[in-house]
């Protein structure tokens, strides 16, 4: 009767939890094209031999509960690896702590397993000579959803709609050079005797991308009365503070893989390096704004940049259609001095206008009068615009209407 129990419990086991399975490979000599267009070289973590690997890496998925399994290849030259599960409750067996855990040496395999903990926001590293193998690339974001795979925060949870990862770090090229990567590692000590430059940062990525790489990848957009649970975090060598727009009503809802006690509502959140936040946010109304992510130097406090990530808020059935508002033409298009919008108003509504620059930051808004209806102008002064691409939008109660713009 025992045995039958037995294999009754590992088949209840088996069928309630899987098992996943991942395969990394460790690169020192890949590729990534910056916002400038030139190509900086990385290490990084990639899912295949003929893939450069992707900053930040391939996102590591499991449901609280299964066994997770990863076969981690090195095939870089010189350099040893490991695979830290940051944050996550493992053994230290497979944590990937060098010295507490194991390294995998070059064309060598190395196995990660455990059970998958807390549903949550984590990530993984490499964690030898972690200060250069950080910054040059090798991490990458884990997420441990609820056991059933549903969309909630956690098992009994909060339900969400859509989900965003906002991952924040970023590159000083000049730790990007041969001479910095290319060093020897003494695998026998305590700690890297390398010298390297002080760090200075000048570019600040937002899942690897920056200023106008943001715009054409990273735009958010959702319906009204959707719920969007952002996974917000930092891997770089600065604190950040993310700024919601307060339309979006942000609660902070979970820290570090871990629900919080009590709810904290903010439209502004500090992230220091190895951090993790949930962030619930919802708007029943249209927006067409940006997230602000600011980056502080952690010793001197000084702001050193601010990425924009866009956001835009559509009314549900208004999707395929403009509604009450058509035929927004923007003239001439590029413009130097003077731009004339023009558009069709077919109710006598209010309206208000912004201007917002390709990478989502906010130049200028104002509200406006209402319009006679049929066909209907103004124009707009656009001589203190920077040289670059801009995006015109007109809003009105029920929609957002925009169109793209190129300043001389």
């Amino acid at each position: 009767m025992k045995v039958l129990f037995f294999f009754f419990w590992i088949f209840i086991i088996n069928i309630t939890f899987s098992q996943t399975n991942i395969f990394l490979i460790g690169r020192t000599l890949g590729e990534k094209v910056i916002a400038t267009g030139d190509t900086l070289r990385v290490f990084g973590f990639a899912p295949n031999l003929g893939a450069h690997p992707p900053i930040p890496g391939p996102l590591i998925e499991a449901n609280q509960g299964d066994s997770v399994h990863i076969d981690f290849w090195n095939v870089s030259q010189l350099h040893h690896h490991t695979i830290h599960l940051h944050g996550l409750d493992v053994n230290q067996a497979n944590d990937g702590v060098p010295m507490l855990s194991f390294s995998v040496d070059h064309m060598d395999h190395g196995w990660y397993h455990f059970k998958a903990p807390h549903a949550g926001t984590y990530l993984y590293h490499c964690h030898v000579g972690s200060t250069i193998h950080l910054q040059a690339g090798m991490y990458g974001p884990i997420i441990i959803r609820p056991s059933d795979g549903s969309n909630t925060t956690w098992d009994g949870g909060y339900p969400f709609d859509t989900e965003t990862m906002l991952f924040m770090s970023e590159f000083d090229t000049f730790w990007h050079t041969d001479s910095i990567l290319d060093h020897e590692h003494d695998t026998t000590a305590v700690y890297d005797p390398l010298e390297i430059p002080p760090y200075t940062p000048d570019y600040f990525l937002i899942n690897g991308l920056s200023d106008q790489q943001l715009k054409d990848s990273v735009e958010l957009l959702s319906i009204t009365n959707y719920e969007n649970y952002f996974r917000l975090v930092n891997i770089g060598y600065c604190s950040n503070k993310v700024i919601f727009p307060s339309a979006l009503s942000a609660e902070i809802i979970d820290s570090d893989g871990r629900p919080l006690p009590t709810i904290e509502t903010t439209d502004t959140i500090e992230i220091y390096p190895g951090e993790r936040y949930g962030v619930l946010a919802k708007s029943a109304i249209p927006i067409n704004d940006s997230i602000q992510i600011q980056y502080f130097d952690m010793m001197t406090g000084e702001l050193k940049n601010t990425q924009y990530v866009s956001v835009e808020i559509t009314d549900a059935n208004k999707l395929s259609e403009f509604g009450d508002l058509t035929e927004l033409t923007l003239v001439p298009n590029p413009v130097d001095n003077e731009l004339s919008v023009n558009f069709n108003l077919l109710k006598k509504i209010p309206l208000s206008y912004r201007i917002t620059s390709y990478d989502g930051k906010l130049i200028f808004a104002k509200n406006l009068p209402n319009f006679d209806l049929g066909k209907n102008s103004f124009k707009i002064n656009t001589s203190s615009l920077k040289s670059g691409r801009y995006l015109m939008s007109l809003i009105n109660h029920k929609n957002i209407v925009s169109k793209k713009f190129i300043k001389l």
